[in-house]
């Protein structure tokens, strides 16, 4: 219980660094924003849609974000988040 609060809380940081960049209309922040918004459902055990797929929000983040951006620690959460997301589906 204990590793799903703080996964929650590592979700909800993502959410608030990346939403910027989405909400300027950047679709690879979109994508990943999408993808936060569906593990924190599934995380919470909340109802949520079917898994989008595979999820790559830790390439896009690490292409993105750490490889032509200026944020590898945000890339770094989001690989860390989609880990434990993958090991708990």
């Amino acid at each position: 219980m204990e590793d799903k609060i703080m996964l929650l809380r590592k979700i909800q940081s993502a959410i608030q660094q990346i939403q910027p960049l989405a909400a300027k209309g950047w679709p690879p922040g979109q994508s990943i924003l999408r993808q936060l918004g569906w593990s924190e459902g599934f995380v919470s055990g909340g109802p949520s849609d079917p898994a989008p797929g595979p999820l790559s929000m830790g390439l896009i983040a690490t292409r993105e974000l750490d490889m032509y951006g200026d944020n590898p620690d945000l890339a770094l959460l989001i690989n860390d988040i989609q880990d434990a997301v993958n090991s708990l589906h």
